[in-house]
């Protein structure tokens, strides 16, 4: 008996202490879910009630130099799906259909996006910057399928269409890439950035902040209340240099032009602002945010990102021979007086280089030679000072390299010359020297380098680097950014060059190639150029500046037609056009 009882004692004292561990693990267990880890759990818990939908920010508005709006933002109605807690998927199929057919989207995809907001339990965007119509009609849905709702957010919107696409940009929405490598920023995966242009390259000041708003929803996903609202911040607005002005006339009529496509640069040789900056064709960036995704997939594979202006390379023609015609004169290698004859050809050995004016030009001396752009005499010239001081020259009006503007995809265009080409291996020959005499041969340029000689020409050799951006006002409060004037180099030449390369690029216009370039009340300077495109017919190009009699230039201009032909009756008439607007000849659009 004795030996019963204490057995049984012994099971009891286990069984109690087996009984105070329990209490203590959950005990301590309530301790942690209570004290240590409440937060955690009290968000879970507010999670099963409330869903967060992101609201975009409006992004920076953009202005041209006299405040004339270019982008900004405008209110939307975006359509939401909210998963309830219930699991089954019957009625998302019928709500695929229907709403596809409201949204002329394929139902798989938005079953899809249905299925991943029920996996994921968070709500879901379906469709955005939907039209009034689409909106008032999907608003009947919300009754019968419960977690349907919609939201208004902020849309980008360009007031007018096409205006400087490739300058401004585009939103796109963003690519897995690049979300992975912006998500820590705030990014979602379905959030849109900017592309191509300044609203690439300025993504980081046009972004601001998105808000949000927290909502109270029942089991089936149905909105109960709004719980809270997160306050989003505007993005920092742009002012460019850009004329809004001159811009338009620039872009229609490059549009209109022979072949519609090309690019024209201006710019205010005093300072480097960029007054205009067209290529063509171009794209309307609405088109890009259409609740349509069939326009949007036609905009996307029709969509022409190259900016002929920036990023295209061509040969400049004649209007490389103020350079040559620089860097002769500088150097006591031509003179002026000095008359050659063209008989609308030149033999180099067994070897015949034309004049574009096969009958030739008979007895000339170098104003006229420019002014008529005769070719025969460079050839000559080109010869007499060597192609080593014409690559010289190249260099000091900054040809070969990328003129430091901020956009994306400048290229730097390539030199020509014996130093060059030793570069790679190669030797130079007197014929390639007569190919350079012309802007021929090896030497590509850019539209906006182009644009860039102009204007040094204007400026008596000061170069200031091109820019587009005049300030940046920022949404935080903070002082503004204002872009001051960057001189990046001087072409030193006697003074004696430049009156002789002013006067002789003034006949241009009153006696030679451009005298459509003419223009009561101005000044107007340019070179013609036509150069060779083995590739089809010969591109059109036109460089000028111009001023009011008695005071500096106040505007260079580059005008590329590709495959224009002749530039008097291409690309003249559009630079005339542009510097017309330039002084006040033009209108907003």
């Amino acid at each position: 008996m004795i030996r019963d009882h204490s057995a049984l004692q012994g099971r009891l004292r286990f069984l109690w202490t087996l009984i105070w561990l329990s209490g203590v693990v959950l005990g301590l267990r309530l301790f942690q879910l209570q004290i240590l880890q409440s937060s955690r759990y009290k968000l879970a818990a507010e999670r099963n009630r409330s869903q967060i939908i992101p609201q975009a920010a409006p992004r920076g508005r953009i202005y041209d130099r006299n405040g004339v709006l270019l982008a900004t933002s405008v209110p939307a109605f975006t359509l939401i799906y909210i998963p309830g807690k219930r699991r089954d998927n019957v009625d998302l199929r019928p709500l695929a259909r229907e709403l596809a057919r409201e949204l002329k989207q394929d139902p798989r995809g938005l079953y899809a996006k249905l299925q991943q907001a029920v996996r994921q339990e968070t709500a879901v965007r379906l469709a955005e910057n939907l039209p009034r119509a689409t909106m008032f009609r999907l608003s009947e849905l919300k009754s019968i399928y419960p977690g349907i709702d919609l939201i208004v957010e902020a849309r980008r919107y360009y007031p007018f269409g096409r205006f400087a696409s490739h300058l401004i940009g585009y939103l796109g929405r963003i690519d897995p890439r690049s979300w992975e490598r912006l998500r820590g920023k705030g990014y979602r995966p379905d959030s849109r950035i900017g592309r191509l242009g300044l609203e690439g390259v300025f993504e980081n000041e046009l972004r601001g902040r998105d808000g949000g708003i927290r909502l109270e929803v029942d089991a089936r996903g149905r909105i109960k209340r709004i719980l809270e609202r997160i306050d989003w911040r505007a993005g920092d607005d742009l002012h460019l240099t850009i004329d809004a002005s001159i811009q338009k006339v620039a872009d229609e009529a490059l549009r209109n032009s022979k072949t519609g496509r090309g690019a024209v640069v201006a710019i205010d040789p005093r300072t480097g602002d960029i007054l205009a900056l067209s290529s063509q064709p171009d794209f309307d960036p609405n088109a890009l945010l259409s609740p349509d995704p069939r326009v949007v997939i036609k905009q996307v594979r029709d969509l022409p990102e190259f900016d002929y202006a920036i990023s295209g390379n061509y040969p400049p023609g004649s209007t490389f021979k103020p350079i040559v015609a620089a860097a002769g004169l500088n150097e006591g290698l031509i003179d002026p007086d000095e008359s050659v004859y063209c008989p609308g050809y030149f033999d180099l050995g067994h070897r015949r280089f034309l004049c574009w004016q096969h009958s030739g030009h008979h007895e000339i001396s170098f104003l006229m030679g420019l002014a008529q752009s005769c070719d025969v005499y460079f050839y000559k010239m080109g010869l007499k000072m060597g192609a080593g001081v014409i690559e010289r020259y190249e260099r000091e009006f900054h040809l070969g390299r990328k003129t430091g503007v901020i956009l994306a995809g400048e290229s730097g265009g390539r030199l020509s010359g014996p130093a060059a080409r030793a570069e790679s291996g190669r030797a130079w020959y007197d014929g390639d020297t007569l190919n350079l005499a012309i802007g021929q041969g090896s030497l590509l340029v850019t539209p906006l380098q182009m644009a860039l000689v102009a204007a040094t020409l204007a400026n008596h050799g000061v170069i200031w680097r091109p820019h587009c951006i005049k300030r940046i006002v920022y949404a935080d409060g903070r002082p503004d950014y204002v872009q001051s004037p960057e001189k990046v180099g001087f072409v030193q030449l006697k003074d004696s060059t430049w009156s002789l390369l002013w006067r002789a690029m003034g006949l241009v216009v009153t006696d030679g190639t451009a005298h459509q370039a003419q223009i009561p009340g101005l000044e107007v300077r340019g070179k013609t150029g036509t150069a060779q495109n083995p590739r089809g017919e010969d591109h059109a190009w036109f460089i000028a500046f111009a001023n009011r009699p008695g005071r500096p230039p106040s505007v260079a201009v580059a005008v590329l037609v590709m495959n224009g032909g002749h530039a008097s009756g291409v690309a003249v008439p559009i630079a005339r056009q542009v510097i017309a607007a330039a002084f006040g000849e033009g209108r907003t659009p």
